[in-house]
């Protein structure tokens, strides 16, 4: 059966290959968990061509995976073989090595640099670890990085590597136009809350006695939702369910209380083979119906392709938004109905979060949909409860009262202004008239940054204008003058057009670098040959055929450039005089 790419990977096919082909040779592809990513790598390896290709994963059950994406599309004549702890047979003769990055980075050496002619990170966020960074660096070949979730917490930057997202398609965005199974998201705080201490608050809130923080009030609301409850709730439902929980006791503990449940984590074993078999029975058990919920903790968030999965359960509360991505992603798999999610919140930031989430994926709706399509299939927006053709979010009565409360709660602002900044930067907000009608998409943002943090500098820098590290940048203006004659641009508004060429090049020097002078010295813009060929035969004039002879010398003729590279035509002094 032939298999052919949807819409959306078609986008990124298109955007990871004009990357890949051009000067840096590299391309970050972004795209919703969900939505194809290896798939879409695959289709990107057969147009791109490679003769060998290297496929990069962080553990056995993503490379196992990847292998049988890549035998969809390629036929028996093209050699895919692993390279792992477990098995290295056959990789250097090989068209598709599917590697580990533990089991590559022991055996670099082994390979020459230029050996692959593609280089592909699956989960591409891993790559700026100590870890894996050095197995980039040493291949030579064109890289591309696959993420859902480029932006890390330790806030280091794929995009060094990378570059900027030739394309990124977000979960929202999947979600609202319905590339994705429809999602029936529930917002389950029945049982969960103290009806007392809510309303002890409410009237305190109504004699102005005093505000709240967060902390203070997930601590007198919030009850700890008993196991009993919370499998009573979950065995209600016929579908197969993934259910995330806070720790591998706490999975244990819950999987005897779920009808036909198993566990999967990273300690299910005795060492890492034996958790592996384990880990792939429980989820062969699931496909064939053996069992019907599984019970995981942080190691199914990444590269477990289960489709017949109907239910995710969040029995456990995290505010880092990557991974609350990445777990609600497991069920949102092409190929089913719906996919219905129950989310067992225990705290105010967590609805706050799934709030945001439902508006985001609402706007985004009324933007791709026509107004008569949206009449038609009964859209509802509503402060509390939202639906559409390819999406439900609701919330109970409780959160009514709660999102009351959390007007008179303390906002917690980020701590620094550095932190604030890197968040608006992924955001990409670019100025105050924006920021002002988005800040509140992050809960931690202040609507006055330059009044709650006393070191806040200017807005330029604080909205990426001008780097929060130098040293992300070229460090000097002539460094940068240098590079940005090298692409051949010679205006402003040309610059302005192409600096993302060289991910090292700011987008705003006249903001960067304080000697700046005009646009017209900064790339040195003089009266020089037109085209390569009329600069060579001055160059021969002039008897130079060398690099040394040429740095010497070209003064002497006021119409070549200082830097040889300007001309995309010269191909090196070897080539093009000979030098030996």
């Amino acid at each position: 059966m032939k298999i052919e790419p949807r819409i959306y990977q078609e986008l990124a096919i298109k955007a990871a290959l004009k990357g890949l082909r051009g000067r840096f040779k590299r391309a970050l592809v972004v795209m919703a968990t969900g939505l194809g990513k290896t798939l879409t790598a695959v289709f990107v390896t057969k147009k791109f061509r490679p003769k060998k290709t290297l496929f990069l994963v962080h553990n056995n059950h993503i490379l196992k995976h990847a292998l049988d994406e890549f035998r969809l599309v390629f036929d028996e004549k093209t050699i895919m073989v692993t390279y792992n702890g477990m098995s290295k047979d056959g990789a250097k003769e090989a068209n598709i090595v599917f590697a580990t990055w533990q089991t590559m980075g022991n055996h670099l050496t082994e390979w020459t640099q230029n050996h692959f002619d593609l280089i592909i990170v699956d989960e591409a966020h891993h790559s700026e670890a100590s870890t894996y960074r050095p197995v980039i660096d040493y291949f030579t070949g064109a890289k591309l990085g696959m993420t859902a979730t480029p932006d890390r917490e330790d806030k280091r930057n794929i995009r060094n590597i990378f570059g900027d997202e030739v394309v990124n398609i977000t979960l929202e965005e999947a979600i609202a136009r319905g590339w994705l199974p429809r999602i029936e998201y529930h917002v389950v705080t029945d049982e969960s809350l103290d009806d007392n201490a809510l309303q002890e608050i409410a009237a305190e809130i109504h004699e102005g006695k005093k505000r709240f923080t967060m902390a203070e009030v997930n601590r007198r609301i919030f009850i700890k939702k008993r196991d009993v409850e919370i499998t009573r709730i979950i065995n209600g439902y016929l579908e197969k369910a993934i259910v995330f929980c806070d720790s591998i006791t706490h999975a244990e503990r819950l999987s005897k209380s779920l009808e036909l449940a198993e566990t999967f984590h990273s300690r299910k074993g005795e060492d890492q083979k034996d958790s592996w078999d384990k880990n792939q029975k429980v989820l062969g058990a699931l496909h064939n119906g053996t069992i019907r919920r599984v019970c995981a903790v942080n190691s199914f968030n990444e590269g477990i392709n289960v489709p017949s999965v109907g239910l995710v359960a969040f029995c456990r509360v995290t505010g880092v938004l990557t991974v609350f991505r990445q777990q609600l992603g497991r069920g949102l798999r092409p190929g089913k109905d719906k996919l219905i999610v129950l989310d067992f919140v225990g705290n105010l930031e967590r609805i706050q979060l799934v709030l945001e989430m439902m508006n985001r994926i609402s706007d985004i709706h009324e933007e791709y949909t026509p107004k008569n399509e949206i009449e038609h299939e009964g859209y509802v927006r509503q402060k509390f409860e939202v639906s559409g053709k390819g999406f439900e979010f609701t919330f109970s009565d409780e959160v009514v009262d709660l999102m009351k409360v959390l007007d008179h709660c303390e906002r917690e602002f980020y701590a620094t202004w550095q932190e604030a900044s890197r968040a608006v930067i992924r955001m990409k907000i670019s100025g105050m008239i924006e920021y002002k009608t988005r800040y509140k998409e992050d809960s931690r943002l202040p609507s006055s940054p330059q009044q709650l943090y006393q070191d806040f500098p200017i807005f330029s820098k604080f909205f990426g204008r001008e780097p929060l590290h130098r040293f992300e940048f070229y460090p000097t203006l002539q460094e940068a003058g240098v590079a940005a004659s090298c692409l051949g641009i010679t205006s402003g508004p040309e610059y302005r057009e192409r600096y993302k060429e060289d991910p090292k090049l700011p987008s705003n020097p006249n903001h960067i670098y304080e000697d700046f002078p005009s646009w017209k010295k900064f790339l040195n813009v003089r009266n020089w040959y037109s085209s390569w060929s009329e600069a060579q035969k001055a160059i021969k004039a002039l008897g130079i055929t060398s690099r040394e002879e040429y740095n010497k010398n070209y003064r002497k003729d006021p119409k070549l450039p200082s830097n040889i590279y300007f001309y995309k035509e010269f191909r090196g002094w070897k080539k093009s005089f000979n030098e030996k």
